[in-house]
């Protein structure tokens, strides 16, 4: 499968590229170091991958193919099958008729790859899958504390809609010049997990600033993101 990807990244503007599986994870790839792509990264856009192609409106209109683009990078993602999906990582001026065009020539033996690592898996060249959390009983003496139930909120409405998208679009090519095309995975993580625990009000930015800080780890890039965000959210 490796000889595919190898294929797919001889185009001239692709930075790399990787697969992705519900029941393995990360199966295959082949992605420079330059792109700021840790295995962790990858995993997290695999995650994002899933939710989106799970998406009730996503599997009624058949998508097959979608393009995530900033000014500073472009992914596309392609269904190879249900449970499994290529990730092409480009420069935002690649030529994408052609991308598309070879990644959809490649499907077919792709699928085979896959359904070959299904079958006859090989734990040495998968990466470990995390253990589930055992389940606790607890106390019998203890009542669980009741929360008042949070409004549901449409993250994909709120980043696409109203006052607040403009903001999300500066944060997310903010976020990739920092930390590469996977920033704009960590931006709308960071922004579900904020209105997980709130209102999107503007007196709440702070903890939205907070949270995407965390997720770049290098103090220079950090500061480079707040003189370029910091503004927006406060």
């Amino acid at each position: 499968m490796n000889d595919l990807l190898k294929e797919i990244k001889m185009l001239k503007g692709v930075l790399g590229t990787f697969v992705y599986t519900d029941t393995f994870g990360l199966v295959a790839c082949d992605l420079p170091l330059s792109t700021n792509f840790t295995v962790p990264a990858m995993e997290r856009v695999g995650a994002f991958v899933k939710r989106f192609y799970s998406n009730p409106l996503t599997v009624g209109l058949d998508v097959m193919s979608y393009e995530i683009r900033t000014e500073a990078s472009l992914m596309l993602l392609k269904k190879i099958d249900d449970h499994a999906t290529l990730i092409t990582l480009c420069d935002p001026g690649v030529s994408m008729p052609l991308v598309n065009m070879t990644t959809s020539m490649l499907v077919a033996e792709l699928k085979a790859g896959v359904d070959l690592i299904n079958e006859k898996p090989d734990p040495a060249t998968l990466q470990s899958q995390p253990e589930p959390a055992k389940a606790t009983a607890p106390s019998p003496a203890a009542k669980p504390a009741l929360r008042p139930k949070a409004k549901v909120v449409d993250v994909d409405k709120l980043m696409s809609e109203g006052p607040f998208a403009a903001i999300a679009r500066k944060i997310e090519d903010s976020m990739a010049r920092a930390i590469g095309p996977v920033g704009i995975i960590v931006v709308r993580d960071c922004v579900e997990k904020w209105v997980a625990n709130g209102s999107p009000a503007k007196d709440r930015f702070g903890e939205l600033m907070a949270l995407l800080i965390k997720e770049i780890g290098d103090s220079r890039l950090e500061e480079e993101f707040r003189q370029e965000v910091g503004s927006l959210l406060r």
